[in-house]
């Protein structure tokens, strides 16, 4: 996060807070044109969050002042998915963006850059009167059912290997779909399906241009391109390589470079005058939404959460190499039964701060509501916080000592800030190995909630051991690593047995082995609370299991181990969230009862 990055929320015409980020442009606005970014859904957005970032500062230091709302119900934005009338508070929150953006900077143009389910959304609200300009979308179908068919392929996919030989909890109800992690409702889909681009029309849209981007070779939809041509837009169709490595996996996602300069360039030919000030008619109830002057962007929003009023303020902790990112949740009428008790979630992985598929911003404001004040952090390089993330590419670059140290300096600021004196920490995969470290380094930590950590302590040759041991216990062909040869895994492993005699592998067990007895042991000392859930096939319970540390950690009074039948590392079924959600949300009632708190009163996880 830069110096000039502003995050805020904007409100309007009793619209709920629609989180956003702004990035002011770098000396004078160029071309007298700024940008709002529409983003994909779902497990595409946290996949692309921090290359969207990264083009957004791009286009605000060539002079492109640019915003990325987050649509509600999604991010660190208001609501939930079940929530009535999402396509239309989706249209909304892009409407609401373009209007601040105009009035705060005095830009002439505002263009929209859509990228899939973002841009039917982008198209729709500059339909419907928003102040939009011109058009960029990428990988944009002319219907909203080509979209739902692609999702519906997805999920059908994802949940078959999930639950292959388990017994599968409820299902969801009758039309609604999940994908990645995340929920549409029936109603959503219903009215996503209905959406047609070629049944709307623009105003004015000879004087508006449409960039409309492939992706990945897959062709732009011919049947949006030859609507906005016969319309009189000026369209130009050009490649969208580059999607699938946005949208790769948060590790390992890069920003679109050659989309970039692409939209640049056509920037840079923008006309000089705008379609003009249009009335944004809103969500089809006849109501218009608010004029410019009317939207209001503020640094802390107000979230009820089952009648108990939460705000919500994000924050900035300053640190050597710039600022980490945060939200923090607090409680509108502090609880006295807390006690200074305050929790921390930490990033999944390189997920940014909204945690595992949204769980931790669910988590969050059900805690703040119960008087918990919880904070959402990212480290360094991940979601809005300075640094670089191409360490994270590989799993050791997440599981570092100095990461640790990063999670005491948010506890020293909440500290500082009156938010509490006594910790629980909670994280999935690196941010369970961060809670378990900073819990044992430092004593204002109670609690350390952990959901699938991959390791207790850290060594290099932890991943090729564990591929080596599961390449010699299966029946893989030698035609199946051959067919994997290129695979970065499979040639570390390589590297490993050509490397490391026989002798190295055993001395690297033990040694293994040795760690995690000496990090149970200091576990068992400091008397502080844990929670372990373990999903199927984690490699960690497995090697707990085979060294006798599971039993240990079973018997200890202070350590509570859980048990999730699901074949996902992290909890992409909304059943299985539901579990897990429920599983935290009874650690954290068992510290608040421990320290003759009240616990939590009757919050259910999740709709």
């Amino acid at each position: 996060m830069t110096d000039r990055d502003r995050t805020l929320y904007l409100s309007g015409g009793g619209s709920p807070p629609v989180h956003a980020v702004y990035h002011p442009a770098v000396g004078r606005v160029r071309r007298g044109v700024g940008v709002v970014f529409c983003a994909p859904f779902g497990w595409d957005e946290v996949c692309s969050y921090r290359s969207r970032r990264d083009w957004a500062q791009a286009l605000a230091s060539d002079g492109y002042p640019s915003v990325r709302p987050t649509y509600p119900s999604a991010g660190d934005s208001a609501g939930s998915p079940r929530d009535p009338g999402r396509l239309d508070a989706w249209t909304d929150a892009i409407a609401l963006a373009a209007s601040w953006l105009r009035a705060e900077t005095r830009v002439q143009r505002i263009v929209a850059i859509g990228m899939s389910l973002g841009g039917l959304i982008a198209y729709r609200a500059a339909a419907a009167g928003a102040p939009i300009d011109d058009l960029v979308l990428w990988g944009t179908p002319a219907r909203g059912r080509a979209w739902v068919r692609e999702v519906t392929a997805f999920s059908q996919l994802e949940l078959a290997s999930f639950f292959d030989g388990l017994e599968q909890p409820p299902q969801l109800t009758e039309g609604e779909l999940e994908a990645g992690g995340f929920l549409l409702s029936a109603e959503t889909v219903r009215a996503v399906s209905a959406l047609d681009l070629t049944e709307l029309h623009l105003p004015d849209p000879a004087r508006r241009r449409a960039l409309l981007l492939d992706r990945d070779g897959i062709a732009v939809d011919h049947r949006l391109a030859e609507q906005l041509d016969r319309a009189g837009v000026a369209v130009e169709i050009g490649s969208g390589a580059g999607y699938a490595a946005m949208t790769s996996h948060p590790q390992q996602a890069s920003a679109p470079l050659s989309v970039i300069e692409r939209v640049g360039v056509w920037l840079e030919h923008a006309p000089d005058s705008a379609v003009g000030p249009v009335a944004f008619v809103g969500d089809g109830s006849g109501a218009p939404a608010p004029a410019a002057g009317t939207v209001r962007a503020v640094h802390t929003a107000r979230i009820e959460i089952r009648g108990a009023g939460v705000t919500e303020t994000p924050i900035v902790i300053e640190q050597r190499f710039g600022r980490l990112a945060a939200v923090l949740a607090a409680p509108e009428q502090p609880n006295p039964s807390v006690d200074g008790l305050c929790a921390v979630l930490l990033n999944a992985g390189a997920v940014r701060r909204i945690g595992p598929n949204r769980m931790w911003v669910e988590a969050a404001r059900r805690w703040a509501a119960a008087g918990v004040p919880t904070l959402r952090l990212d480290v360094e390089g991940l979601g809005d916080a300075d640094g670089d993330p191409t360490p994270y590419a590989a799993d050791a670059g997440l599981y570092v000592p100095a990461l640790v140290p990063q999670v005491i300096a948010a506890l020293d600021h909440l500290e500082l800030r009156g938010a509490g004196t006594r910790f629980v920490l909670g994280g999935l995969c690196a941010g369970a190995y961060w809670a378990l470290h900073a819990a044992l380094d430092d004593p204002r930590v109670v609690a350390a909630l952990m959901i699938n950590p991959r390791a207790l302590v850290w060594d290099s040759s932890l991943l090729p051991a564990r591929d080596l041991r599961k390449l010699l216990s299966s029946d893989v062909s030698w035609m199946k690593i051959r067919e994997q040869a290129s695979s970065p895994r499979v040639r570390a492993l390589a590297r490993y047995v050509l490397s490391t005699p026989t002798r190295s592998v055993a001395r690297h067990a033990r040694a293994d082995a040795e760690d995690n007895h000496a990090i149970v042991d200091r576990l068992g000392r400091s008397g502080k609370r844990a929670l372990f859930v373990f999903t199927e096939n984690e490699p960690l319970q497995d090697e707990l299991a085979s060294s006798g540390e599971l039993a240990r950690l079973e018997r200890m009074p202070n350590v509570t181990i859980e048990y999730i039948r699901v074949r996902d590392h992290t909890l992409r079924p909304c059943r299985i969230q539901r579990v897990a959600q429920d599983l935290l949300d009874r650690a954290l009632e068992r510290e608040l009862e421990s320290h003759d708190g009240q616990g939590l009163i009757q919050i259910a996880a999740s709709e």
